[in-house]
């Protein structure tokens, strides 16, 4: 039960302490005795209601320090956590705080995925996937040699927005208002930061204030001051596709490319609609239901899913097959994502293609399906998406489309319909009958003894 107390003079204000649940309240700076009584009665009320705050509770805790174990207590499940771990940073080397070091579960990474920490949970798709621990903050930040320069510039482009995360920091999670929100990001959208990091400052601030009044019964702020920002529109959707005459082009462009696993990965990507992440850092042999034609994510980025296989798809694992044997536990593509994305730049320059990243072979994948069939359903089993408003990012149909269409009786034009699917089994062509276009065949099983790039 609450211990009776009463305000009392403190300096030029009125103050009151109170024991409630082994919790000591403390209020100052009140103008009368009764608003000090008042404030008190609702701080009583709202840890009665609540049940008893974790740690100091947020009259007594610096959104750093609230970060900071916000971090040390979720980052370990979340697949994210190495780079939410670098936002939380930002606010606590702006206090001296101990910083986050992110790494992934020991025997949950194969080595022959390169030097990337990547999760990859158990079968149930449980467990955490990262360990995390904190690391004292220094003087200073350890620099390559020669970025000193540019680190200063960055710094001096960026001091408004620092000291106002620094002032946020700072501020304890009792007294953080929405203004004070809404001023970093201001100072942000000042500074030229792009709209998606704007979101994703705000995003790691909104989580915080959500989680500390949901699980640790932090009764103060009543509202989190993170919502209902004024932010400029993201606008980061992408309608670019290959074409098929790209395509070929950059068939013939992947035969230059030292690595041998390049031509087939990418052959793999655009066939399933799958993310760069999940044949090269998530997908193991143990994984390919040959028989169903199905490749079975154990942990993608939706949880589990099944990944159809078309004939390329199947080809193109053979071929990977061949190239890099491995035991049901291994990898199926043994290359690192910036190798990957490397040669497939240096392929993009010998094809003479402008703007187009890998990510687009997956809006390639889902709007060939979508041409294909005509049915967003069928295109949601490809892609693995949870809702249909995410699939219709991915599926980016044009005018010319609708002519090539219309006019199928014609010749398609390269910018136009992609090419119908390999047969599985294509029948010998006759001695003066028409042959099978190359393009139906990926470049990389035209040709052997391929060199990479």
């Amino acid at each position: 039960m609450a211990k009776q107390a009463k305000p009392y003079r403190e300096g030029a204000g009125w103050a009151m302490r109170q024991r409630v649940m082994g919790q000591d309240l403390y209020v100052s700076g009140r103008a009368t005795s009764a608003a000090a009584k008042k404030e008190m009665d609702k701080r009583v009320a709202a840890l009665v209601q609540c049940g008893k705050p974790r740690g100091l509770g947020p009259y007594k805790t610096t959104v750093a320090q609230a970060l900071q174990d916000y971090g040390m207590e979720r980052l370990p499940f979340q697949k994210g956590a190495v780079q939410e771990a670098n936002r939380i940073n930002k606010f606590l080397r702006a206090v001296g705080l101990s910083t986050i070091a992110v790494s992934a579960c020991k025997g949950r990474v194969s080595a022959d995925v390169g030097t990337e920490q990547v999760p990859v949970v158990d079968k149930k798709g449980k467990g955490k996937h990262f360990d995390v621990r904190l690391e004292p903050a220094t003087a200073e930040r350890k620099m390559a040699r020669g970025l000193s320069a540019h680190r200063a510039r960055q710094a001096a482009a960026t001091q408004k927005s620092d000291d106002l995360r620094a002032r946020l920091a700072g501020t304890t999670v009792s007294e953080v208002t929405k203004h004070q929100v809404q001023q970093l990001m201001d100072a942000l959208r000042e500074e030229g930061s792009e709209p998606s990091t704007l979101q994703l400052e705000r995003a790691v601030i909104r989580r915080l204030f959500n989680y500390a009044a949901g699980v640790w019964y932090w009764s103060a702020p009543t509202t989190n001051p993170a919502v209902n920002l004024v932010l400029p529109p993201v606008n980061n959707e992408r309608d670019r596709v290959m074409s098929v005459d790209e395509e070929k082009r950059l068939d013939e462009a992947v035969q230059d490319c030292r690595n041998v696993l390049v031509g087939p990965t990418l052959t793999l990507l655009t066939e399933t609609a799958m993310r760069s992440s999940e044949p090269l850092q998530l997908a193991r042999w143990g994984d390919v239901d040959w028989e169903r034609k199905l490749l079975r994510l154990q942990d993608s980025k939706n949880d589990k899913r099944d990944v159809p296989l078309s004939p390329k798809a199947i080809a193109a694992l053979e071929e990977l097959r061949r190239l890099n044997p491995g035991e049901a536990q291994d990898p199926i593509v043994r290359i690192t994502y910036e190798a990957l994305k490397a040669a497939w730049v240096r392929a993009c320059e010998r094809a003479g293609v402008d703007n187009l990243h890998l990510h687009d072979l997956r809006h390639t994948s889902a709007t060939r399906m979508a041409l294909k069939t005509g049915n967003v359903f069928l295109v949601q089993a490809l892609t693995g998406h949870k809702t249909l408003s995410q699939v219709a990012r991915y599926v980016n149909v044009k005018a010319s489309d609708v002519v090539a269409l219309m006019h199928a009786e014609q010749p398609l034009a390269s910018e136009a319909v992609f090419a119908p699917a390999a047969p599985a089994a294509p029948a010998a062509p006759a001695a003066n009958g028409p042959r099978l276009p190359a393009r139906w065949k990926p470049a990389w099983t035209q040709r052997k003894g391929l060199r990479g790039g």
